[in-house]
């Protein structure tokens, strides 16, 4: 915790003396980065990950019973695991 507040004051105090035209700059390269497919892709693949992960904790909780597939939404998974159909 005590890292991350360090790093928030740094990234304070060195974006405070960079100037309002360099952090447009970095939200311009921002937006277009997370516009792009790739990230689209690595986005999907996070989500089809972390699903899967969950189908498994539900699995050894449930002592080996497979939960439904839900047609990849990962809202309806957890629904699903946790039994608020």
């Amino acid at each position: 915790m005590k890292n991350v507040l360090v790093a928030l004051v740094i990234g304070y105090f060195l974006g405070a003396k960079t100037g309002a035209k360099e952090l447009e700059q970095f939200n311009r390269s921002v937006a277009a980065l997370l516009g792009t497919d790739e990230f689209a892709d690595v986005v999907a693949s996070a989500r089809a990950q972390v699903g899967s992960s969950l189908r498994e904790v539900a699995s050894v909780i449930d002592g080996g019973h497979q939960s439904p597939d839900v047609d990849g939404d990962l809202v309806a998974k957890v629904r699903s695991l946790v039994g608020n159909d």
